[in-house]
């Protein structure tokens, strides 16, 4: 397992973005307004950071790749269920975002490929421009009274006075973007197991890896690109076809 320095960098970017994530709640209960905006932006930018490292490093690994699709999901929706203190609309997009995770999971298991799509990447970023402007409606009373600059204070005025139309189109936006990945997931995996049943595959019928050959599965870089276009399940598994004979 080469690049092991590499890896554990970026990888413990990922993990920053789990914990900051978890730590959520507590920030924008103690941070000022310009103090929780920053936070956010910082935990977003993680997600090109992490990316960009593992690209630039060659430390890409299949853990790395799971624990960034986790850390994706669980900042969108803890973000989503801050937000939802002030704004019920930004339901709708946790909904989503939970049908998108089960629509994975789901393929995942029935021997789909679930690599992120670039529509996905799209979503996630038009998730977390969303995520950033809620809060920016939350915060304006606040930003309006510290700001002496006459364009600003006109424009965080006019977010402050039309707050639920913006959120309410901010919402429709991320969900609308939302409901377009489902739909192009759904389509792929529905493609994807039929495959996979043509071949014999079935969650009962898997033999998982030894820990070893599970441990360079997880952390080998070469393996990790050369299984990319290969169900998830086969990459720590594989079908067991003494299993089927028996039958």
């Amino acid at each position: 397992m080469e690049n092991k320095l590499s890896k554990i960098i970026v990888n413990s970017i990922t993990m920053i973005r789990v914990i900051g994530t978890f730590l959520l709640p507590v920030a924008s209960v103690i941070l000022s307004t310009w103090g929780l905006i920053i936070y956010l932006i910082c935990l977003l930018l993680t997600d090109a950071i992490d990316g960009f490292l593992a690209r630039k490093l060659n430390s890409s690994t299949l853990f790395g790749s799971l624990l960034d699709t986790i850390a994706d999901k669980l900042l969108g929706i803890a973000a989503l269920a801050v937000l939802t203190k002030y704004y019920y609309i930004m339901l709708l997009p946790i909904i989503i975002e939970t049908l998108i995770m089960i629509i994975n999971t789901r393929g995942a298991l029935r021997g789909a490929i679930t690599e992120s799509s670039a529509i996905g990447k799209i979503k996630t970023w038009i998730l977390g421009i969303a995520i950033v402007l809620g809060f920016l409606t939350i915060s304006s009373p606040e930003l309006i009274n510290n700001l002496n600059n006459n364009l600003l204070s006109t424009i965080l005025n006019y977010i402050n006075d039309n707050n639920y139309s913006i959120m309410n189109i901010l919402a429709s936006i991320t969900a609308g973007a939302g409901l377009i990945v489902a739909y192009d997931y759904n389509n792929q995996i529905r493609k994807d197991t039929i495959k996979a049943k043509e071949k014999g595959f079935e969650i009962k019928n898997i033999k998982f890896k030894k820990k070893k050959e599970l441990l360079f599965a997880l952390f080998d870089t070469e393996f990790y690109i050369n299984t990319r276009n290969e169900p998830l399940i086969n990459k720590i598994g594989e079908i067991n076809y003494e299993k089927i004979k028996r039958k």
